[in-house]
């Protein structure tokens, strides 16, 4: 694979071999003018055609030294210009003094400066169609140094804005397992001076649900079935607690259980739904979770008893948690809502499905 650099040299180098090549066969066709031997014609047109590749990479680097790509102005196109002339006076200068030592010293060729090709007029063309060389050359390198910069700028926004994205998830996450361990906690404390038996049996479901937490949610996704298991454990901690006060259903299409979905999402809803719904009610209530793939979407709904009236306690973290992991992972394509229909809240996920 080519390098940035060895592609450089690459183009510049088939540039001004085609320049050269056309100069030279323009020439040559045209009756050697100069009546050159044909040794000294080469060495004329390898001459310049060195000179042009050392005087367009200086060019190359002055621009690079001087121009700021990643913050271009309208004064840089009047500092590029100002370099592009620098270097073809420069040019000219040098390919002048080539020619006169030459064909003073080397050549023994004096004769030549006599000949009409070597005039005012001649000279003139010569630097006008180097000037457009040149302003070919340069023109093509800084739209291309400009692309490759606009290209690095946006790789790099994106890869920062990917860092984020990663940071703000695992913040999120780190928020999920502290709320979850908190009402969990609770619970088991209320219950230990009561009976003993029962908060054995919840220290049991707790410490399967811990598991799960530890090895699944580091993940940005697992599979549906994953996540229905440490529901099924929530919710038989949650039931020692409410007793026959929750009643919990699930409906569950066989074909959704492979699909991925962001960890502790579906745990959380059951909790919202526990939580600021049936322990609201005196006579408690019933749970339902289904889920159904329908056009090339994870449906997933969270039904109970209750209504849509906030709770003065809740901070509804929980909530905003899912809302922001569902933005972050999905971004438009997701979406969380919630709906009273009868007394009763239905909190509604819907995913695409890869």
């Amino acid at each position: 694979m080519f390098t940035k650099k060895t592609i450089y040299w690459l183009l510049n180098i088939a540039f001004w071999s085609l320049i050269t090549g056309l100069m030279g066969f323009a020439y040559w066709i045209n009756g050697n003018g100069l009546n050159l031997e044909i040794w000294q014609f080469i060495m004329d047109f390898i001459s310049v055609f060195l000179l042009s590749i050392f005087y367009t990479h200086q060019l190359k680097r002055s621009i690079n030294r001087f121009i700021q790509f990643d913050d271009l102005k309208g004064i840089d196109a009047f500092k590029i210009l100002g370099l592009l002339l620098g270097s073809i006076l420069l040019f000219y200068i040098t390919y002048t003094l080539y020619i006169q030592f030459t064909y003073h010293f080397i050549y023994d060729r004096a004769d030549v400066f006599d000949h009409e090709s070597q005039g005012l007029k001649s000279n003139i063309l010569f630097i006008l169609n180097y000037t457009i060389y040149f302003l070919v050359w340069s023109g093509f390198y800084v739209a291309v140094k400009g692309l490759m910069e606009l290209n690095n700028g946006r790789e790099t926004r994106l890869q920062l804005e990917s860092n984020l994205k990663e940071s703000q998830l695992n913040t999120l996450k780190g928020q999920i397992n502290p709320h979850f361990m908190f009402n969990s906690l609770n619970n088991i404390r209320g219950l230990m001076l009561e009976d003993v038996d029962r908060a054995r049996n919840m220290l049991t479901s707790l410490s399967e649900t811990l598991r799960y937490s530890l090895t699944k949610s580091d993940a940005n996704a697992i599979a549906l079935e994953d996540e229905l298991e440490m529901v099924k454990n929530y919710v038989e901690i949650s039931k020692i607690q409410f007793e026959d006060r929750l009643q919990f259903e699930t409906n569950v299409d066989k074909a959704s259980l492979s699909t991925q979905i962001p960890p502790m999402i579906i745990q959380m809803l059951v909790e919202n739904a526990i939580k600021h719904g049936i322990s609201n009610l005196k006579e408690g209530g019933k749970v339902s979770l289904s889920t159904n793939i329908k056009d090339s979407q994870l449906l997933i709904e969270v039904t109970n008893t209750g209504n849509l009236r906030p709770s003065q306690n809740s901070t509804q973290l929980g909530l905003k948690n899912i809302k922001q992991r569902l933005q972050l992972l999905y971004g438009e394509a997701a979406t969380f809502s919630f709906k009273e229909i009868e007394n009763q809240v239905v909190a509604i996920i819907k995913i695409p499905v890869a």
